[in-house]
């Protein structure tokens, strides 16, 4: 081999790599690399367990609704009680009953229980909505 062919299959070479080196930026200049890197793979992850957490506390907020009831307000004894539309049960109320009183219609949210002696009973969180009198 002379000089000659030993510049020439250079040069043809060294043509062929400058040709070629546009394609290394279709694939990132990392030609070894074959996938996701491990940033977009930790993306991944962190959006899979976010959406998951979100979906958990969304579960866990639609089934921990505290029910409410409305009815008319009547005194029982030392209590007030409250007869619901809905089921026709009466409910002694306990808890946060301090602003009401006999003779009103109200929408009262809270618990729904039973006490030592069998008896439905409603623990008064939040007053919903108060209508008034009832028209009974």
């Amino acid at each position: 081999m002379n000089l000659a062919s030993v510049l020439r299959t250079s040069a043809g070479l060294a043509l062929c790599l400058l040709v070629a080196l546009p394609a290394f930026s279709q694939i990132g200049g990392n030609l070894g690399a074959i996938g996701p890197s491990k940033g977009e793979v930790v993306g991944i992850i962190a959006g899979a367990a976010a959406g998951l957490t979100a979906v958990g506390i969304l579960v866990y907020h639609e089934t921990h609704k505290h029910p409410s009831i409305t009815g008319c307000l009547s005194s029982g004894g030392d209590a007030l009680t409250l007869q619901n539309e809905k089921d026709k049960k009466a409910y002694m109320l306990s808890g946060d009953s301090v602003a009401l009183k006999a003779g009103q219609r109200v929408t009262l949210k809270g618990k729904k229980s039973k006490d030592t002696s069998g008896r439905s009973s409603f623990q008064v969180e939040k007053l919903i909505k108060d209508y008034g009198a009832c028209n009974e």
